[in-house]
């Protein structure tokens, strides 16, 4: 398991991605399905009913060019009147006298009426009709039409759309549904491999290959670059401690050995302690180089930084080779071709300074010279001692790394060139490491300009 990642919490009821596209979908399909039945019906229903005012206004416009006055006016306009006597009748009333078409008067007394709105009446039966009358002169005409026809209309169409829209509903549901899962499986393929992974194994074989959608995969992609560095990260710290115990483990040796010399034989041969404790004195400093090592790269991983200022590239470097002489009596030559401002912790270039010149005066012996260039932008430190193969050049800078051709012959940690290239790095430098022609080693300080 990857540090016992528990996706689901057991108290916690968290909606899956196929949930919420569901829910998402339907309450969207909710919303315009009712925005549509109701657009539809009201349009159709306000069409109808606007008909029906028409069909009554061309009814009394055709009785008012009729121009009734007598019964047997009335008897002509019925005879080429095409309305639906069932439900539709007609009211007219002029001087006294009132003409009925057929149903009418059985119409108005048996029915109560009840005005709704708009004109629109109910009967008794339940039956609703448009009321329309009119004033022409001395003749009051008044229409009574039937909206039956409308209401059944609406109705139809009502449940037609109901039915399209539920079988659209259904079909785009599980579309949605099937979709939502397609979706969703390489991301749910993708935590659960991250549930069970096993950060000791590789990587690539335990995270699925994921090409779509495109989220997913930059997702996925991502991942595994996340944790193939942090698998890496997880090897160095574990190869750092083993490295750590294996280089301390050696002047503790040293310690035990002399400590024990001193103490069996210190009294009958006194000449054997100045000695051992010379012994001591070293391997006490090579300890306390090591540990120093260790405590600066802790505090540079931990994100500790120095302030920052700006000087010239020869102030640091003679300040450094004026300390280095004074420790070491080593020979340094600065050849100045063109001086540069740094901006950078002065302290932590000083250190990477330091460091190299350690290493080539190490590497060097005691009577070889080292000569420091300045030219704009870089500092070269070059020495004329026995070079670096070109097996070992890749890895100079890794911790703990010596080469086999230096390990038996000359004492290191393999910290200090890590250490000056982490240093370097955090002030915009870089460091490299090329062939000093006939002999020797050069290890360039490039910066960058910011």
């Amino acid at each position: 398991m990857f540090y016992g990642l528990d996706l689901m919490d057991k108290d916690t009821k968290r909606s899956t991605a196929i949930r919420m596209m569901t829910v998402a979908y339907i309450r969207l399909f909710v919303f315009i399905f009712i925005l549509i039945t109701f657009v539809v019906v009201t349009t159709v229903s306000y069409k109808l009913v606007k008909s029906r005012v028409s069909d009554a206004d061309r009814i009394i416009a055709s009785l008012n060019k009729s121009d009734i006055d007598s019964g047997f006016d009335w008897s002509h306009w019925k005879k080429n009147s095409t309305i639906d006597t069932n439900n539709t009748f007609v009211v007219v009333k002029r001087d006294g006298n009132s003409f009925y078409s057929a149903g009418t008067k059985a119409f108005l007394s048996k029915a109560k009426h009840e005005t709704v709105v708009f004109g629109i009446s109910k009967v008794e039966d339940g039956s609703f009709y448009f009321y329309r009358t009119k004033k022409y002169r001395h003749i009051q005409y008044a229409v009574y039409l039937g909206l039956n026809e409308v209401f059944n209309t609406t109705k139809t169409l009502l449940v037609s759309l109901l039915l399209i829209l539920a079988i659209i509903f259904a079909g785009s549901l599980w579309f949605i549904i099937k979709l939502a899962r397609k979706l969703s499986m390489p991301l749910h393929n993708l935590s659960l491999a991250v549930e069970n992974l096993n950060i000791q194994n590789d990587i690539d074989s335990q995270v699925p290959n994921v090409n779509e959608p495109a989220e997913v995969y930059i997702l996925s992609e991502t991942l595994k670059t996340w944790l193939t560095n942090l698998q890496k990260q997880n090897n160095r710290e574990k190869e750092f401690f083993v490295n750590a115990s294996h280089e301390l483990k050696t002047p503790l040796a040293g310690f035990q050995g002399n400590l024990d010399l001193i103490t069996r034989r210190g009294k009958l041969h006194p000449e054997i302690v100045q000695p051992a404790l010379n012994a001591l004195n070293k391997e006490s400093k090579r300890m306390q180089r090591l540990v120093n090592y260790l405590l600066e790269i802790a505090r540079n991983e931990n994100g500790i930084t120095e302030k920052k200022t700006t000087f010239s590239a020869q102030n640091i470097v003679n300040k450094v080779t004026c300390d280095f002489q004074e420790d070491s009596k080593a020979k340094v030559q600065i050849r100045v071709k063109k001086d540069f401002n740094i901006f950078g912790s002065y302290d932590e270039l000083q250190q990477v300074l330091r460091i190299i010149l350690d290493n080539a005066k190490k590497y060097s012996g005691n009577a070889s010279e080292i000569l420091i260039v300045i030219e704009d932008g870089n500092i070269a430190i070059i020495d004329q001692g026995q070079g670096i193969s070109e097996e070992d050049k890749p890895h100079v800078f890794d911790r703990f790394y010596r080469g086999n051709k230096t390990r038996s012959n000359v004492q290191g940690n393999g910290l200090g060139l890590s250490l000056a290239l982490q240093f370097a790095n955090k002030n915009n430098a870089s460091l490299s490491v090329s062939d000093n022609i006939p002999k020797g080693t050069i290890i360039t300080v490039s910066f960058t300009a910011k």
